[in-house]
């Protein structure tokens, strides 16, 4: 504290040293008061000694400083001696116009009973690197008809900091720094604004990253994270300065484009994404071939508001995905109607197993050679309360995406392994039933559970029930698929390869998997007759299949022509709409059953 008040002085004397720190003419209106409240001012000098928050006491109205704390020397780098009877403005802490206008405001409130609360203000002293944020209160004192001003304030700059990387962070991505969600919508609210005025469009896109999971799965997340900070810098420098990237989670990025003359005006951007990532991704010492997926959604068409936009590009994002990637695509009509169907798919899929809206049809297999019906594939359809009888192809990636394909395909083996025992009880003795399994169905599900049940269940022979697998099946995990599939094996079930030709085919797993039968792909069968390349892949495989002692099966055959080519290759078996359509049970029994025949 300024040593304003010497110990041993006598009023005289502290009156002189006081006219002397200021202007006379000023101090001399205040000394009857001043002495008055000497020991109070005394007891208030011993209190602020104390505290590290420096303190401030001006006079009013003039705002003279009349005394401070040592806290006020060390922040200034000054001697307080110095400051005393100096206007607050001289000291150069902060802009005391509108401080001095509330205090004065606050005298006239004074005599009335109206209680004036503290004055708060938070200011930046200093500048460049060495500026520091100052935290202040301020209030009008009255002590014995004399009217102070009191100033308390403290170095606020680490609260300051840590506000600013709050307010950072709550609008920012940690990662990569950029803007997050909350930002862009409201970037977006301004664009939108601005393009009625200018009758100009914009474009929402959302920019996934192709290869990521593998890259996060393989080289872990270190890696993963300084791939999404390299693309982000990618994607950065295929902007301009007034669009805005940001990332809206995991490997996702959103990007607003304004100020469009029409969506043409975003291809430039988008040729720019694409050519972006031709280039590898160079992180520590590896180099990433890493592609983009990218969906566009178009303001005003497409929608008014931030999440319709973000809808539509999500889904035109997918287009792109599901079209192989690398690639862009704009919203359309035919996207929102899929959506819609998938949404109905997602929400009817969960009531249908316990409604029992799930029935299975029937497609015969014959043998080329007799002409004798020798097995039949189950299929499922779904009696839909509103859209009647829906194709498996229309809801079976719904229930593969929401898991639900497990207990369906358990619902599947059951019923098709009672029909078939009620097929055989119908005369059909050694007919072969054949149900798909999916690879989702495989992986998650315990499928060889699932099978035992069934088979015990229904009471059926385990030779008499044919499982087909998709190529897919068995690549992954192979160790463990090997595990299981040679259980089912033991079990005495027949096991086939679906859709042979179209995945990843190898006579590696042909060999390890012990199938029975490999079913040729419908692609390869339709236009057997008139297509070389599939007449010689054809009679490849089957000669192939023929060689390591697995039986063939065509699906697809639709003509006589057909048929008798493949007769002329040596298949085995045929299935397709020039035997039968796949028919409910009802009719199957009607139609092939030796009693029914009769």
């Amino acid at each position: 504290m300024a040593k304003l008040f010497e110990s041993g002085e006598d009023w005289e004397t502290r009156k002189d040293r006081i006219i002397g720190l200021g202007d006379r003419s000023f101090h001399k209106s205040y000394y009857p008061q001043l002495r008055q409240n000497l020991d109070r001012l005394e007891r208030f000098r011993t209190l602020i000694d104390h505290t590290s928050d420096f303190v401030i006491l001006i006079a009013l109205p003039e705002g003279i400083v009349v005394d401070a704390n040592a806290a006020l020397g060390h922040l200034l780098g000054e001697s307080v001696e110095k400051l005393i009877g100096q206007p607050l403005a001289s000291l150069e802490l902060l802009d005391v116009t509108i401080l001095l206008a509330d205090l004065r405001l606050d005298m006239s409130a004074l005599n009335t009973s109206v209680e004036t609360p503290p004055h708060f203000l938070v200011t930046e002293y200093g500048c460049g690197e060495a500026s520091i944020w100052l935290e202040l209160s301020y209030r009008v004192a009255m002590v014995e008809h004399v009217c102070y001003g009191v100033l308390v304030g403290r170095d606020f700059t680490e609260h300051k900091l840590a506000q600013d990387r709050i307010k950072f962070l709550v609008h920012h991505d940690v990662l990569t720094g950029l803007p997050n969600v909350l930002l862009v919508q409201d970037r977006l609210q301004q664009a939108i604004s601005l393009a009625d005025r200018n009758h100009e469009k914009l474009a929402l896109l959302v920019v996934d990253l192709d290869q990521f999971k593998t890259v996060n799965d393989t080289l872990g997340r270190r890696v993963g994270d300084q791939v999404l900070i390299t693309a982000a810098n990618r994607l950065r420098e295929c902007l301009q300065g007034t669009d805005t990237l940001c990332r809206q989670g995991g490997d996702e990025f959103l990007i607003l484009l304004p100020n469009l003359n029409d969506p043409d005006a975003s291809v430039i951007v988008l040729s720019k994404l694409m050519l972006g990532f031709l280039m590898p991704l160079r992180v520590d010492d590896k180099e990433l071939t890493m592609t983009v997926s990218v969906g566009v959604s178009m303001y005003p068409d497409d929608g008014a508001d931030f999440d319709t936009l973000l809808k539509k590009a999500d889904m035109a994002m997918y287009r792109a995905k599901h079209d192989g990637g690398n690639t862009y695509r704009f919203f359309n009509q035919e996207m929102n109607e899929e959506a819609q169907e998938r949404l109905v798919m997602h929400v009817g899929l969960r009531q249908a197993l316990e409604k029992g809206e799930f029935v299975l049809h029937y497609q015969p297999q014959i043998e080329l050679d007799s002409g004798h019906l020798v097995g039949v594939e189950a299929l499922i359809r779904w009696n839909h309360p509103e859209l009647g009888l829906v194709p498996p192809a229309r809801f079976i990636p719904a229930a593969e995406e929401n898991g639900l394909i497990v207990p369906i395909g358990a619902w599947v083996l059951r019923e098709a392994c009672r029909e078939a025992v009620r097929f055989q009880n119908a005369g059909l003795s050694r007919l072969v039933v054949a149900v798909n399994l999916s690879a989702l169905q495989f992986k998650r599900g315990d499928i060889a559970q699932s099978v035992r049940l069934a088979l015990e269940e229904s009471g059926l022979a385990p030779e008499l029930l044919e499982l087909e697998l998709t190529e897919s099946i068995l690549i992954g995990d192979t160790e463990r698929v090997l595990s299981t599939v040679m259980g089912l094996k033991e079990m005495g079930v027949k096991l086939s390869i679906d859709d042979f030709g179209t995945g990843y085919s190898s006579l590696a797993y042909l060999k390890r998997f012990k199938v029975d039968k490999l079913k040729i792909d419908q692609s390869f069968i339709r236009d057997l007759a008139h297509d070389v390349e599939d007449e010689a892949i054809v009679r490849a495989v089957i000669q192939m299949a023929h060689s390591l002692g697995l039986q063939t099966i065509a699906e697809g055959v639709e003509n006589k022509e057909v048929l008798d080519r493949l007769k002329l290759y040596h298949c085995d078996e045929i299935q397709g709409y020039f035997i039968s359509r796949p028919i409910p049970a009802t009719e199957f029994v009607t139609a092939y059953a030796p009693s029914h025949s009769r």
